[in-house]
C-alpha cells in the first residue's frame, strides 16, 4: 500500500472519528438542553403550584376576614335589636296596669307565686295592686300578710316568713327570665332578614 493510501485512511479514519465525537457532543448537548428544559418546566410549575396555593391561601384568609367581620357586625346588630325590643318591652309593661284584663293577669301571677308556698307567706305587692291582692285573696279563701312598697310594673313577690325561700312574680322577673328564650328567637328572625336582603 502506498504512503499516499495509509495517508488517506488515517485521514478518513479521523474524520471519522471527529464525526462521531461531534455526533456524540451533540447528542450530550440536545440530552443536557432537553434536561434542562424539563427541569425548568418543573420548576415553574412548582412555582407556580406555591403561587397559587399561596394566592388561595391569602383568599381564604381575607374570607374568613370578611365572614367574621360580618359575623360581629351581625351580633352587635342583633344585640342593639334585642336591647331596643327588651326597651319596648319594659315601656309596654309600665302600661299594664291600664289595660282591662290586668286584674286577671295580677290574679294569675298571684296564684302562681303562692302555689310555691307553704300558708303563712308574706306577700308583697305595689301600692297600687293591694285592693286587687286582698280582693285575690279573699277569692281563694286565703288569709295572708300583705305588704306594700313593692317596686314594680305588675306581680308579686311572695316571702316565707323566714326569709329562706323568696318568689318573684313580677312582670319584669318574668321579662327577665323570658330574655334567654327570647334572644335566640330575635337572633332567627334577623337571620332570615339577613338572608332575605342577601339574595336581593
Amino acid at each position: 500500500m502506498s504512503l499516499q493510501h495509509i495517508l488517506k485512511a488515517i485521514a478518513d479514519d479521523a474524520e471519522q472519528q471527529v464525526r462521531a465525537i461531534l455526533e456524540e457532543a451533540q447528542t450530550r448537548r440536545e440530552t443536557r438542553l432537553s434536561e434542562a428544559r424539563r427541569q425548568a418546566d418543573a420548576l415553574r410549575a412548582q412555582i407556580l403550584a406555591k403561587a397559587e396555593a399561596e394566592a388561595e391561601q391569602e383568599r381564604a384568609r381575607l374570607l374568613h376576614r370578611a365572614r367574621l367581620a360580618r359575623m360581629r357586625k351581625l351580633v352587635a346588630v342583633q344585640e342593639t335589636a334585642f336591647q331596643a325590643a327588651l326597651q319596648q318591652a319594659r315601656a309596654l309593661l309600665a302600661q299594664t296596669r291600664a289595660r282591662d284584663d290586668y286584674p286577671a293577669i295580677f290574679a294569675a301571677l298571684l296564684r302562681e307565686a303562692l302555689a310555691a308556698h307553704e300558708p303563712g307567706a308574706i306577700i308583697h305587692v305595689a301600692d297600687e295592686d293591694l285592693a286587687l291582692a286582698r280582693g285575690v285573696l279573699a277569692e281563694l279563701g286565703r288569709d295572708a300578710p300583705l305588704a306594700g312598697g313593692l317596686t314594680t310594673c305588675g306581680g308579686v313577690e311572695v316571702h316565707c316568713p323566714d326569709d329562706r325561700i323568696i318568689t318573684l312574680n313580677t312582670l319584669e322577673s318574668r321579662l327577665e327570665r323570658a330574655e334567654p328564650d327570647l334572644r335566640p328567637l330575635l337572633a332567627s328572625l334577623l337571620k332570615i332578614g339577613d338572608a332575605k336582603d342577601a339574595d336581593a
